[in-house]
């Protein structure tokens, strides 16, 4: 059986990496038997072969980065494939993957890492068991880590304004092109709603206050496409009623 390595539950999500949530949802739909592994964060390094998630042990090894398991699974399923909708739309689909994909999920890693509080309870929630000085440590390590990474990219030295604003235009484009159809390229759900869906959820489900969430709360339209997705998967869980022991 194949071993899928995501990250211990956090917030509300049974997953919160988007990447990983990716990848759950494409097992999903192709009906793929496999037994999942949330090490505690900081076991990560040590517990996966390729020393991040997702990460997917294969007879033949592991796999590593998201869209390559997502190729590489769909070959191994020869009796079910992808989901190609007469009317799906290749260019937007993949326009849109890059919009959560590429700046999207940046502004979320800075909404839940860069925030005083908000990161606080994160990683006591993400280290429960360990004494606080290591949560403190942990936590100014990756904002570190964080900040360096979102000053290489396009939110570089932009003001929290600045920053809500451009969270603004990319609610407002997939609130559009949402409205147009069921989902992200189609009347029906592509390969591309993978990878939408996921990145959406990672932080319409997180429990932890900040100013993101509420923004994509004030439209419907997101609370039932997620709903649209996780039914045409096959049944998909998003949340945990409570936290998972790491």
């Amino acid at each position: 059986m194949w071993t899928l390595f995501g990250l211990p539950s956090c917030a509300g999500l049974r997953q919160p990496s988007p990447w990983v949530l990716k990848v759950e949802l494409a097992m999903k739909y192709l009906k793929i038997d496999h037994s999942s592994q949330q090490p505690q964060i900081l076991r990560i390094p040590s517990s996966t072969p390729t020393g991040k998630v997702p990460c997917l042990i294969m007879e033949d090894g592991p796999l590593c980065e998201s869209d390559r398991i997502l190729r590489t699974i769909e070959k191994r399923c020869p009796h079910r494939n992808y989901p190609h909708p007469a009317d799906e739309d290749h260019a937007l689909g993949t326009a849109f993957v890059r919009l959560v994909e590429d700046h999207l999920f940046f502004i979320i890693c800075k909404t839940k890492h860069l925030d005083p509080v908000g990161s606080k309870e994160m990683w006591d929630q993400m280290l429960s068991k360990q004494p606080g000085f290591l949560k403190w440590l942990v936590r100014k390590r990756a904002q570190k880590m964080m900040k360096a990474r979102l000053d290489s990219t396009s939110l570089g030295g932009l003001r929290d304004e600045e920053v809500y604003e451009e969270a603004y235009k990319d609610i407002e484009a997939l609130s559009a092109q949402l409205s147009k159809g069921g989902f992200i390229a189609s009347e029906s759900l592509s390969i591309y709603d993978f990878s939408v869906a996921a990145h959406i959820a990672s932080i319409f489900y997180w429990r932890i206050d900040n100013w993101l969430t509420p923004l994509f709360k004030e439209n419907q339209i997101f609370q039932a496409y997620l709903e649209r997705v996780a039914k045409s998967v096959g049944g998909f869980k998003f949340e945990v009623l409570a936290p998972i022991e790491s």
